[in-house]
């Protein structure tokens, strides 16, 4: 795993404004192992890390965009969605298509206001792409090699964010809609 990376992650959080390693709330062990112990899966090295050091909070970095990426929106959304989209299908029709198959390893690892997401791959490797996909077109697509290069996408709309004011009008961000 690229540790040298993650820490110039962290760094430029801090140097930029986005976080400060204070204002980072990692996950315990206990806590990645029942995320895993959850869904049967053995996640990326990176998402595990990124859990560990940030899991819980991490400053601005996913506060512009109503983002719901931390542990408690991550440990239930996988089985939510599944099962909100099966009901649809039963009910209406209204869920995913029947070309629409989200892998059994795949983990939600992002939801924004209940129809975008985006997962990761989870077999124990060092790292996964990101995939994204919404509710109306309900085609995965590579939205990121590595969710380190997902985090870096993120810090980057985070510094563009602080740069326009955003954080001005919005001093605690966005947070995910319940």
């Amino acid at each position: 795993m690229d540790f040298d990376r993650f820490q110039r992650l962290l760094q430029r959080m801090e140097r930029s404004g986005v976080a400060s390693l204070s204002q980072l709330v990692g996950c315990s062990e206990k806590e990645v192992a029942a995320l895993e112990a959850r869904y049967g899966l053995h996640l990326p090295q990176t998402y595990a890390l990124y859990l560990r050091v940030m899991g819980h909070e991490s400053g601005r970095l996913f506060t512009c965009d109503h983002m719901a990426v931390f542990y408690r929106y991550v440990l239930e959304m996988t089985a939510e969605q599944r099962q909100t989209w099966a009901e649809c299908n039963a009910e209406d029709g209204s869920g995913p298509p029947p070309a629409f198959d989200l892998p059994s390893d795949a983990l939600l690892i992002a939801g924004r206001l209940g129809d975008q997401f985006e997962f990761i791959r989870c077999r124990g490797q060092e790292d996964s792409p990101v995939w994204y996909f919404n509710t109306w077109e309900w085609q995965p697509r590579e939205s990121n090699p590595s969710v380190l290069a997902w985090l870096e996408t993120w810090c980057g709309e985070a510094e563009r964010a602080i740069a326009s004011g955003y954080f001005d009008s919005y001093p605690e961000g966005t947070t995910p809609l319940s």
